[in-house]
């Protein structure tokens, strides 16, 4: 695998020859989360053809983007015929004497034997770094896909767009450190962890509608009425169906504000800007509107608005969307980030961003 070439590359990556680094970054993507070793943790022979299978997606793809990001608007090339040369280094091996020849046959042979030698340790040397890539870009503590963000050229999206400072409340603390340690690979414990909060899930809400009804009611414990067991489950149910529904939103949204997002467009600066503040705009609540703040090249646009949480109870919201454009080699780059404060869920602060990042999709072209 150390040594592929590009119709190699663009064969496993199955792709057609010649496409270019964004086609080749989506399908890599696409391709590891369905080869994830994860996938097959307990299963240990389909978990090692994954493995292999994820190296040479990572190999094909190092290669491929070492091309463009030294030739960022020309193809790779087909890898040249191996017979013209050999039939070259026959004819002027006939030509020479039969002492020539068996001194060169004797050179061919070393060289061959060297070759292989340091091809075997180059193999190996790549082998070990393949590895090493991989587990460092599949981490499910980054979003997934840090396991799917791939860089496109150098001076695209390398350190000229600074993200803010991201605050968690203590609970959204707390469901990121579960998340990253549940998806912990071959993890027994993990694993544990998993099912007993699943357990804790279902059963916890009943429990505690029982003993709060006991404590009210001391006579109900072992004598409930038929009419109030379907109560007692639905409610049970409903706590159940929303703790999960706000567990896997909660970590779906840290990941997202984890990630500075970039846009790639054919736009002027000045109409990106308008452009975006525009598609921002569209997607609000009733009774709030988008202020949008400039502070140099970057803009600001903020959003708060109370949600009602429960009858009569109201809950603020805040979102806060930063982003910056600049010219690069490629067209304009937009960098974007997502900021949300949210006290109990973020399920508004949610669905409002991602309807954003859909709209932003339709005329900007996404890239790693």
């Amino acid at each position: 695998m150390a040594n592929m070439d590009f119709e190699t590359c663009y064969a496993a990556l199955e792709l057609q020859f010649g496409a270019g680094l964004q086609e080749v970054n989506e399908r890599w993507r696409k391709l590891s989360r369905i080869h994830h070793p994860d996938r097959h943790a307990h299963d240990p022979k389909k978990y090692h053809i994954a493995l292999e299978k994820q190296k040479q997606l990572n190999n094909a793809r190092d290669v491929l983007k070492k091309w463009f990001d030294a030739n960022p608007h020309s193809p790779p090339p087909r890898r040249t015929s191996t017979s013209t040369q050999s039939n070259s280094r026959s004819g002027a091996a006939d030509s020479n004497s039969t002492h020539s020849k068996q001194t060169a046959q004797q050179s061919q042979s070393t060289n061959n034997h060297s070759q292989k030698r340091s091809g075997h340790s180059n193999r190996n040397e790549h082998n070990a770094h393949s590895e090493r890539y991989y587990w460092n870009h599949t981490n499910h503590t980054s979003s997934d896909n840090s396991s799917c963000r791939s860089g496109t050229t150098s001076d695209t999206t390398t350190g000229w767009f600074a993200t803010t400072d991201l605050k968690l409340t203590s609970l959204q603390e707390w469901a990121k450190k579960v998340d990253a340690y549940c998806n912990r690979p071959n993890s027994d414990s993990a694993t544990a962890l998993a099912m007993a909060l699943c357990f804790g899930a279902v059963f916890a809400p009943l429990w505690i509608l029982t003993a709060t009804l006991g404590s009210i009611f001391p006579e109900l414990p072992g004598h409930y009425p038929d009419w109030l067991m379907p109560f007692l489950l639905g409610g049970s149910g409903y706590i159940t169906i929303y703790l999960f529904r706000w567990y896997f939103a909660e970590v779906e949204f840290i990941k997202l504000q984890e990630q500075a997002r970039y846009f790639r467009t054919e736009r002027s600066v000045q109409n990106s800007i308008d452009y975006l503040k525009m598609t921002i705009e569209k997607q609000t609540r009733q009774n709030a509107q988008w202020k949008f703040i400039s502070s140099g090249r970057a803009q600001e646009a903020i959003l708060e608005f109370e949600e009602e949480v429960f009858p009569e109870m109201k809950r603020s919201r805040r979102i806060v969307l930063r982003f910056e454009v600049k010219d690069s080699t490629i067209g304009r780059i937009v960098g974007l980030e997502v900021r949300a404060s949210s006290p109990i869920n973020s399920f508004s602060c949610k669905k409002i961003t991602e309807s954003v990042l859909v709209e932003l999709k339709k005329d900007f072209q996404e890239v790693a």
